[in-house]
């Protein structure tokens, strides 16, 4: 009896400790969540957090450990020790008292099967219901659920507006354009002045502002301005393939893009399989791991992408073998090496398509590099200023090779900037990501520019028509070509309709896209 008592009361203070420890995990949890993704989608933030750690700067991993995990662990445990000091105390203590009312008295005598024991249970759910209290709105202020409606409801978005690159004539002119995309690491038009047509009281990125303002860009408004934000486009990954597919990413959230699936959406069709079928040889770029949320099965799968990245830069002796900051290789060396090979490239008789993604303006503080300035009070401010001169410059030196008076240029941001505590000064502006569009074929126009209320799903046929591509309808995936007329799909469904039917499942893309296949 004695042992069975021994064994029930080490069972208890484990259940005790687990429980203390689900509550507090919780509660940190959905408070560190809110701080550090406000207004972006939980599928997002699971993908960012559950992406696997190869090629990744650990710091978002990091600080969920310090801030949630470490600290519940030991506030579990202080609280375990407590509970057995009370019941150390309590099994050794004997109240007694006596009470009169009127002319009654009473004698109360308690031990630990009475007062102390019912005390005992008032205090502990009295501190699991302060501990579980504001959880639930937490998770409704993250987003919960409308998650939980997005994985069991459905949408019919794909049937209906869904454009298949095989499903319309797409022309490519006799004299084919070679295309430099650049993807700047969620790079907003929100960094510029509000004199410039921005959010910010400076103008991080004048140099960016100078290059839309005199070349061409797409606005929602009659300013800078640029494409809204929409569900599960939030991150590189889902930005690039929203942009070069014009469809978000709807897999499964499983540590890995490509998930429990051998290939990544092998029955979609993107930007890499038209330019490869028309003869263009494609090359990606980054300097991360490659291999880092799917890029590397999504490019080499959707076009037979030459790829260049943080450990071919260590084989190419762009950077030493020990050499590694923030995710890799800064920017610097990044253009460095981008000029190195487009320089080798351009000397092949075969138009080519070069896509490269930046990274020191990645959350949460971005990378301080040697060409940093201390210009501004925050860390941030100062990197978005050397990314916007780093561009420039690298643009400068694209518009002296020979090859570059037969590319389109295009910059794009991959996605909004999932840093929380940098908005507190822009009032009711509107975020949008940074686009401009440099080069363009002779007596290509845009009928209109602005106030456009477009998303990135448009930039894929946008890109196209960019480099001269003729695109029967102006319309491919769930995208319009911006330089015609039509309206996107933003501005024909609404915006807040279209954020919705796009968080719903869908049939069409599980059974087209992730199960279908076009071989």
């Amino acid at each position: 009896m004695k042992k069975g008592r021994i064994i029930w009361k080490i069972v208890s203070v484990v259940l005790l400790f687990i429980s203390f420890f689900l509550l507090l995990l919780l509660n940190r949890s959905a408070s560190w969540f809110l701080l550090n993704f406000h207004e972006v989608e939980i599928a997002t933030a699971l993908y960012q957090i559950s992406s696997p750690l190869k090629g990744t700067e650990a710091g978002v991993i990091n600080d969920y450990m310090s801030q949630c995990l470490y600290p519940s662990i030991s506030l579990s445990i202080i609280c375990v020790l407590t509970y057995i000091v009370y019941r150390m105390v309590e099994e050794r203590l004997m109240l007694e008292a006596d009470v009169r009312i009127g002319t009654l008295s009473f004698h109360l005598k308690s031990g630990k099967r009475r007062f102390m024991k019912a005390g005992r249970m008032i205090a502990l759910c009295a501190l699991f219901v302060l501990l579980g209290s504001g959880i639930w709105d937490k998770a409704v202020a993250a987003g919960l659920p409308e998650y939980i409606e997005s994985v069991t409801e459905r949408s019919t978005l794909f049937e209906t507006y869904y454009v298949d690159p095989d499903d319309v004539a797409i022309t490519f002119p006799e004299k084919k354009r070679n295309l430099l995309i650049i993807y700047l690491e969620s790079m907003e038009a929100t960094y510029a002045s509000k004199e410039a047509g921005g959010g910010k009281l400076y103008d991080y990125i004048p140099e960016l502002t100078e290059l839309a303002e005199t070349n061409l860009y797409f606005s929602d408004d009659d300013d800078l301005g640029g494409a809204r934000r929409v569900p599960l486009t939030g991150c590189t990954m889902w930005g690039i393939l929203a942009s070069s597919a014009g469809v978000p990413y709807k897999l499964p959230i499983e540590g890995n893009s490509s998930g429990e699936y051998e290939k990544f959406l092998p029955g979609l069709k993107g930007m890499g399989e038209i330019l490869e079928e028309n003869g263009y040889q494609n090359y990606f770029m980054c300097g991360s791991d490659v291999e880092f949320g799917g890029r590397k099965d999504f490019y080499e799968q959707h076009g037979i992408y030459h790829i260049f990245d943080y450990n071919t830069a260590v084989e190419d002796g762009i950077i030493p073998e020990d050499y590694y900051e923030f995710w890799g290789m800064e920017d610097a060396r990044l253009y460095e090496y981008a000029k190195q090979e487009l320089t080798d490239i351009a000397q092949r008789d075969e138009p080519f398509n070069f896509t490269m993604l930046t990274v020191d303006t990645h959350r949460p503080d971005g990378y301080v590099c040697s060409l940093c300035e201390n210009t501004y009070p925050s860390q941030y401010e100062n990197v978005l200023a050397c990314a916007s001169r780093q561009a420039d410059q690298f643009i400068d030196w694209v518009r002296e090779q020979d090859w570059y008076e037969n590319t389109t240029v295009v910059i794009t941001g991959d996605h909004l900037n999932m840093k929380v505590d940098f908005w507190d000064d822009i009032g009711d502006y509107q975020r949008t990501i940074y686009n401009c569009f440099l080069n363009l074929p002779d007596g290509l126009e845009a009928v209109q520019t602005e106030n456009r209320i477009f998303t990135i799903f448009d930039m894929f046929p946008t890109i196209l028509t960019a480099a001269g591509v003729d695109i029967e309808g102006g319309r491919l995936g769930l995208g319009i070509n911006l330089f015609s007329d039509q309206r996107t799909l933003a501005e024909q469904m609404g915006l807040e309709m279209l954020k919705r039917e796009l968080e719903l499942y869908s049939n069409y893309y599980h059974m087209n896209f992730v199960v279908g296949s076009r071989n």
